[in-house]
């Protein structure tokens, strides 16, 4: 007899009290319905300040598919997402987050693409619910990292997925301290396909993502996966020369042919100005590069665990 395949669904949560009861009961339901697999569901706990994890505690009491890594702090999304991969122990491994917003039934069609030979399936929003605000950032933040990274990453792709074994299983072997999970999926090379669905609402609570985030996860994006900001400096040098020797050679020519004098105080501060601020720029880029080479060296963990419950 056929033994059944493995199926593990990580969900890291971070002050979800108020959702907790509600994605256990959605969850349960859908683990019941599709007998034909069997699931472990991985909640990462980053440190909660409120009841989320005497919450847990009780559900993983109750039924021992439910198991928990409690971390030390909030160590981010893709800090807490790689501590579940690290115990995942499926054939796959299903990635979604804990406020509701992606539909539970639509793990079904993922399975289903899995079993037909994929190895990586992604949620595409195809409707969003958010402001209309945090939906701009999300078109910018597409169009930009798409356009520094040769369109390495699927439009509108979320990180609600499923992933083979053998893609978490590479990425548990990297050891990189900023890992931007939705690119190193995706960079693994595996075969992969994406399907529309509609985001819904947030079931309660307030969303954890905020400018401050937002802009976070977009820079570790762009830096993680692309050189092309360290190329426009060069190529900014090149050009700030070039345009300066311009300049030099038609000040002569106005001195030597028609002896006029160049007003020397605004020339020269207007020059200083610029000059000071595209060098900063260019400081601003190379210390954002230089300070994910710093992590690196330092070798600190992803995460730290706390407790494990059902582990």
């Amino acid at each position: 007899m056929k033994s059944k395949k493995f199926i593990s669904i990580v969900v890291p949560v971070y002050n979800e009290e108020k959702v907790i009861p509600e994605l256990i009961k959605r969850l349960t339901i859908f683990i019941n319905k599709n007998s034909n697999y069997n699931f472990e569901v991985i909640f990462i706990e980053h440190g909660s300040v409120d009841n989320s994890f005497v919450l847990l505690q009780k559900f993983a009491i109750k039924d021992r598919r439910i198991k928990i890594l409690q971390l030390s702090k909030n160590f981010g999304c893709d800090g807490g997402i790689a501590a579940g991969m690290r115990f995942a122990t499926g054939d796959a491994c299903v990635i979604m987050m804990a406020d509701l917003q992606e539909p539970i039934g639509l793990i079904s069609d993922f399975i289903k693409k899995w079993e037909d030979g994929y190895e990586i399936v992604y949620g595409i929003v195809k409707k969003r619910t958010a402001s209309f605000f945090r939906n701009i950032n999300s078109i910018l933040f597409y169009k930009v990292i798409n356009l520094l990274t040769k369109n390495m990453f699927p439009e509108n792709a979320s990180d609600f997925r499923l992933i083979d074994k053998k893609v978490y299983e590479t990425i548990n072997q990297m050891g990189e301290q900023n890992k931007y999970l939705r690119g190193l999926i995706i960079w693994t090379g595996f075969k992969h396909i994406g399907i529309p669905f509609n985001r819904a609402k947030r079931f309660a609570g307030e969303s954890k993502a905020g400018f401050k985030t937002a802009l976070y996860v977009a820079l570790n994006g762009i830096f993680s996966f692309s050189y092309l900001p360290l190329r426009f400096v060069s190529v900014l040098g090149i050009g700030i020369t070039l345009i300066s020797f311009l300049m030099i050679a038609f000040y002569l020519y106005l001195f030597i042919v028609h002896g006029r004098e160049t007003p020397g105080a605004a020339t020269m501060i207007l020059l200083t100005l610029s000059l000071f601020g595209i060098l900063f720029f260019v400081l601003g880029i190379i210390s954002e590069y230089l300070v994910r080479i710093y992590d690196e060296v330092k070798n600190r963990p992803s995460f730290i665990i706390k407790n494990k419950i059902n582990l």
